[in-house]
């Protein structure tokens, strides 16, 4: 009938070293940042979240704005 090939193993790969190192103190920063209250956790990253879309919504109309005007 059918052999089936003999399982291959595949070659043993080496750990990634291209990551930059993250420096301890923004980790830290981090840490603390999340131990601060929720509600000033959550008001940070909406108004952070806010002023992103913000952000991208005027880039937007000033794109469209130009290619309509140009």
């Amino acid at each position: 009938m059918f052999t089936k090939p003999p399982p291959t193993k595949p070659p043993p790969t080496k750990p990634r070293t291209t990551a930059a190192p993250v420096s301890p103190d923004i980790g830290l920063a981090y840490e603390r940042f999340l131990e601060l209250p929720v509600a000033v956790v959550l008001l940070v990253l909406w108004v952070g979240g806010v002023a992103l879309l913000g952000a991208c919504g005027l880039e937007a109309y000033a794109l469209i704005s130009a290619l309509v005007v140009g």
